[in-house]
């Protein structure tokens, strides 16, 4: 290995470390209580270090959302490859991010927290990376829904990428529920898993197409004529 090989070697092992060494801290506190100062310490570097890999927390936060991001744009890609109907894909999809919060929790707070703060996603270029491959993630979701159009098993009057994105917010709404609601939820006997399977049962009748139905549950000209 050559000395230039090396030193970019060791420059991307120590960017990694002081990555990690703010995930634990991002983890366990409150953003806006995380300075710079702590990540330093906490890697046991100068602050002045830091700022050499990283020009601010914003840009340190974003690299620690991003390895979040990719781990869900993987759920989404295994979700386009799933075998079966583009309904069937959707499924998978929704029960990929299902588990996607309740695996690793800190990342899906993480990116809900980004999402809700878009002013911070300028100048920055792991920001960058990471509303790349959020819309990326609408889309493969969009790319499903139209695969099912194209079959027929997802209904043709829908537009896409509204629904990628309605979608996406009761998911994000569901899994970022307010307090009281949780408490009246669980009042009743309903957890998480419940309600996410709710969620499905609610969503996939005004999504999917009935062989021999319309859209208002009326036989098709076709199904009449066969009479």
């Amino acid at each position: 290995m050559s000395m230039v090989n090396w030193k970019e070697r060791e420059k991307e092992q120590r960017r990694n470390d002081i990555v990690d060494a703010a995930e634990k801290l991002f983890f366990e506190m409150d953003y806006g209580t995380v300075s710079m100062d702590e990540i330093a310490r906490k890697i046991g570097l100068g602050k002045g270090t830091l700022y050499l890999y990283f020009k601010n927390k914003e840009s340190l936060f974003y690299a620690v959302a991003l390895r979040g991001m990719h781990i869900l744009n993987e759920i989404h890609l295994k979700s386009l490859n799933h075998e079966g109907s583009g309904i069937d894909k959707l499924h998978a999809l929704i029960q990929g991010y299902f588990q996607f919060t309740q695996e690793y929790p800190e990342y899906f707070h993480m990116l809900c927290y980004a999402a809700s703060n878009p002013s911070s996603l300028k100048n920055n270029e792991y920001a960058k990376d990471f509303t790349e491959l959020a819309l990326g993630n609408i889309q493969i979701t969009s790319n499903i829904l139209e695969e099912g159009m194209g079959e027929g098993t997802v209904r043709g009057d829908l537009n896409p990428t509204e629904i990628a994105i309605f979608l996406s917010i009761i998911g994000n709404s569901i899994m970022n529920m307010d307090p009281v609601w949780k408490i009246t939820l669980k009042a009743t006997g309903t957890g998480k898993n419940e309600l996410w399977e709710h969620y499905l049962r609610f969503i996939t009748p005004a999504i999917e197409t009935k062989h021999g139905l319309d859209l208002y549950g009326a036989e098709s000209d076709d199904e009449k004529m066969s009479f």
